[in-house]
């Protein structure tokens, strides 16, 4: 039967939570630059874009408290915690990173909204190019720490632990082989 499979653990889900606000944030400057050339639709795509930054830095911030729950668990040479430490340290960081951007966003956003007088389109269009600009800097940062999650799951071998009941989800039944069909396993 096909059913929903269980979920790990709060500290064993990291490695799929991971995957969120890297899509999310990735995505928000390709809706930006869509709003830059939008001249009459521009704000429904700066909306849009202050809407999956908001996703996306709640994302962050989950990603980050179950990584560091995962960590915890996770047996430590003196190199591998070392490893493990930049990698938190680079999640907080780029977290509070995509936490600051996204407030500033939504303030820019109020704050054209709350003008009397709309501000002149070669203005908006700096404040604009120049926030976008900032923006790619951090996804260089948000980059950076999944590259490094990366390495530390395919390079120094360290993987989420999961409970008895998610292994007993995940294991083919007994008879079966790695087909599923009842094949022997190799």
């Amino acid at each position: 039967m096909n059913s929903f499979p269980k979920l790990p653990g709060w500290d064993g889900i990291h490695p799929a939570m991971v995957h969120f606000p890297i899509a999310l944030l990735f995505a928000v400057p390709i809706l930006l630059f869509v709003s830059l050339l939008a001249r009459k639709s521009w704000r429904a795509w700066a909306v849009a874009s202050l809407v999956l930054m908001v996703i996306g830095t709640v994302a962050a911030w989950m990603a980050a408290a179950s990584g560091h729950a995962a960590a915890q668990l996770v047996d430590k040479t003196p190199a591998l915690q070392l490893a493990i430490g930049g990698h938190e340290a680079l999640g907080v960081m780029t977290r509070n990173l995509f936490t600051i951007m996204t407030l500033v966003f939504g303030a820019l956003m109020v704050l054209h909204a709350a003008l009397k007088k709309p501000l002149p389109t070669a203005l908006r269009t700096v404040i604009h190019v120049a926030f976008l600009i900032a923006y790619v800097g951090c996804t260089i940062m948000l980059a950076n720490t999944a590259n490094r999650g990366g390495r530390l799951v395919h390079e120094a071998g360290v993987r989420a632990i999961v409970g008895p009941s998610v292994a007993a989800a995940v294991a083919p039944a007994e008879g079966q082989g790695a087909g599923g069909e009842g094949g022997q396993k190799k």
